[in-house]
């Protein structure tokens, strides 16, 4: 029994001494450097284990459930504001404080309103919808009267499917599975295509799918491409890419565009980085879209 006491008693005075001394580091640096410096010290540690892409994904999702709570699971500001969205899982939830926001693909967000007015356009097909914040806004919006939504994951489409009934146009939006020429034919036979835009955001699989037949077929369609070149390594594929489009369609393309998070009152109370990293989508590098008018 003595023994055991005494074993407990060497691991107490252990635990103890560990953990005095780090009170002791956490002393000295804070002397030196003040609250900073300790914050810049478990800063250090956490980008040494996981990596820096790693430790500022933790820190955006943490960001964007913040913003989640303080929105109560709306849009705040834009076009989209008062959008319910849910983000319990899907496709990403490192750019949810963007989207809570409403700054998510802003400039997107706006040519497709413009468009939608100017063209007098009805039906929105959504390919790549994710958790549909684009189809479900813009259907809640009564921008476009039907949607058409194409999600390759099930979890994603399960939450499209909930997002769709909370924004009551769940009896607008049929929702699809994986988009090839055949299923998109198939399912949108019946559309005006003079009245239809297309959002494609597939990472890269555009490349494979506008080709010379779908193009001919959906001549009569406008299309709004998030441009994922810098997924194709063969150059060859790329060029054809292009030279098909400016066959079929007149282009235009549309850049990123910088976002001001002092715009937002919302985020007063949150330090400078904290605000810049909610304008973040995570973006690989600078984004463009290619925009695709008929011809004739």
């Amino acid at each position: 029994m003595i023994f055991e006491y005494l074993i407990y008693l060497i691991i107490i005075l252990f635990i103890l001494n560990f953990f005095n001394k780090k009170l002791n580091k956490f002393k000295k640096i804070y002397k030196n450097n003040g609250l900073d410096g300790v914050w810049f010290y478990f800063i250090n540690k956490n980008i040494k284990k996981t990596g820096l892409s790693n430790f500022i994904d933790k820190k955006k999702n943490i960001l964007g459930k913040k913003i989640e709570k303080l929105s109560k699971g709306k849009i705040l500001y834009g076009p989209y504001s008062g959008t319910k969205i849910f983000n319990s899982y899907g496709w990403s939830n490192i750019d949810f404080a963007a989207k809570y926001l409403g700054t998510y693909e802003s400039q997107i967000q706006k040519k497709i309103i413009f468009m939608s007015k100017k063209l007098k356009l009805k039906n929105f097909v959504d390919l790549g919808a994710a958790e549909g914040y684009h189809i479900v806004s813009v259907l809640k919006k009564n921008y476009f009267l039907k949607g058409f939504a194409y999600e390759i994951n099930k979890r994603s489409r399960d939450l499209l499917k909930k997002n769709s009934i909370a924004n009551k146009v769940f009896s607008k939006i049929s929702i699809h599975s994986n988009a090839t020429f055949e299923s998109l034919k198939k399912n949108l036979n019946k559309i005006n295509q003079t009245q239809t835009l297309f959002l494609i955001d597939i990472e890269g699989n555009e490349f494979n799918l506008l080709n010379d037949t779908f193009c001919n077929y959906f001549s009569k369609c406008y299309f709004i491409i998030e441009d994922h070149k810098f997924n194709i390594k063969n150059k060859k594929k790329i060029n054809n890419f292009y030279k098909i489009l400016k066959k079929k369609f007149k282009l235009e393309i549309i850049n990123d565009i910088s976002k001001n998070p002092f715009d937002f009152k919302i985020l007063d109370e949150f330090s400078d980085d904290e605000k810049y990293l909610m304008m973040s989508e995570g973006r690989p590098q600078t984004m463009r879209w290619i925009i695709l008018y008929p011809k004739n």
